[in-house]
C-alpha cells in the first residue's frame, strides 16, 4: 500500500480544532509560566507549568500529524504527550494540600492530620502515587510507540498504560476524599486557623476544579484504552475534544484565575507553614529558615 494510502487516525480529525487547542494552550501556558516563574516566582508549581508546556506541544503535534497522516511518528508523540501532561498538573494539586493543611488548620485543634495523617505526608503519598502513575503511563506509552501501536506488543504496552491511568484515577479518588475532608474541618467545624492566609478558600476552590475535571478526564482515558483502538472513544473525535481537550485547558487556567501564590505566598505558604513549626516539631525547617534569616542579616550589613 503506498504511503499516501496509510492513515494512523482511526477517525477523520479536525485540523481547525487541533489549531485551536494548540493556541488556547498557548495562551493557557504563557499565563500560568508568567504567574508562577516571573510574577511570583512560585518555584514548587513549575510542575505545572511543565504539564502546560507538554500540552502545547503534544497539540502542535497533533496540527501536524493531521497534516501528514501518514506518519506514525508525530502521532504517537502527540498521544503520548497529551496523556502524560496532567500527571504534572496533578502533582501542583498534590503540592498544594499539604501546604494547605498545615497553613490553615489549627495545630491545637487537629494535629495538621487528615484522617490522622500528618498534612506533610499526605502531599508525600500522593506525589508518590503521581510519580508512580507517571514512570507506568511512560512505560507503556513508549512500549506501544515502539510497534506504532499496533501489535501484541503493542497491546502489552496498552495494557500498562491503563494500569498507570487507573492508578492515577484511584488516587485522585482518595486525593478529593481527603480534599473535601480538610475543607469540612476548616469550615463547618470552623478548624480553621485564626492566622490562615486570607484568600486560601479561593486556591480551595481552584484545586476542587482542577482535580474533578482530572478524575473525569482519567476515567475516560481508561474508558479508552480498555476498549481498544477500534473502540467508540477511539474512533470518534469529540470524546477527545470533550472529555480530554477541555478538561485539562479547565484544569490549568483555574490555577491562572486563582494562582496559589496570590493567596498564599510565593513559598505556597511554606513560610507560614515554618513560622508555626513550633506547634508541629518541624525543627529542621525551623532550623532552616532561622540559618536563612542569618544570611539574610549578614547581607543588609555588608
Amino acid at each position: 500500500m503506498a504511503d499516501e494510502e496509510i492513515n494512523v487516525w482511526m477517525y477523520n480529525p479536525s485540523f481547525a480544532l487541533a489549531v485551536l487547542a494548540t493556541i488556547l494552550y498557548s495562551f493557557v501556558f504563557f499565563g500560568i509560566t508568567y504567574l508562577t516563574l516571573v510574577k511570583h516566582r512560585a518555584w514548587f508549581f513549575t510542575c505545572v507549568v511543565i504539564g502546560a508546556a507538554m500540552e502545547v506541544a503534544g497539540y502542535a503535534l497533533r496540527c501536524y500529524s493531521i497534516k501528514s497522516p501518514s506518519l506514525v511518528g508525530p502521532f504517537a508523540a502527540s498521544l503520548s504527550l497529551v496523556v502524560i501532561a496532567p500527571v504534572f498538573i496533578a502533582a501542583g494539586n498534590y503540592l498544594l494540600i499539604g501546604r494547605l493543611v498545615r497553613a490553615v488548620l489549627s495545630y491545637a485543634e487537629t494535629g495538621h492530620r487528615i484522617f490522622g495523617v500528618h498534612g506533610r505526608l499526605v502531599t508525600r503519598i500522593f506525589v508518590g502515587f503521581d510519580v508512580v502513575s507517571c514512570l507506568v503511563q511512560s512505560a507503556g506509552s513508549s512500549v506501544a510507540s515502539s510497534t506504532e501501536w499496533a501489535g501484541s506488543t503493542a497491546d502489552a504496552g496498552i495494557k500498562i498504560l491503563i494500569g498507570g491511568l487507573a492508578l492515577q484515577a484511584v488516587a485522585f479518588m482518595f486525593f478529593v476524599v481527603i480534599l473535601s475532608r480538610f475543607y469540612y474541618l476548616a469550615t463547618k467545624k470552623g478548624l480553621a486557623s485564626v492566622d490562615a492566609p486570607r484568600g486560601w478558600q479561593k486556591v480551595v476552590m481552584a484545586v476542587y476544579i482542577s482535580s474533578f475535571l482530572i478524575l473525569i478526564r482519567c476515567i475516560y482515558r481508561v474508558a479508552e484504552f480498555a476498549e481498544g483502538v477500534e473502540g467508540y472513544s477511539f474512533t470518534h473525535e469529540w470524546m477527545f475534544w470533550i472529555f480530554e481537550s477541555a478538561p485539562m485547558l479547565i484544569a490549568i487556567s483555574v490555577f491562572c484565575v486563582w494562582h496559589p501564590s496570590a493567596y498564599l505566598g510565593r513559598d505556597g505558604a511554606k513560610s507560614r507553614i515554618i513560622a508555626k513549626g513550633g506547634e508541629s516539631g518541624d525543627s529542621e525547617e525551623l532550623a532552616a529558615v532561622a540559618d536563612s534569616r542569618k544570611r539574610s542579616h549578614r547581607r543588609e550589613r555588608k
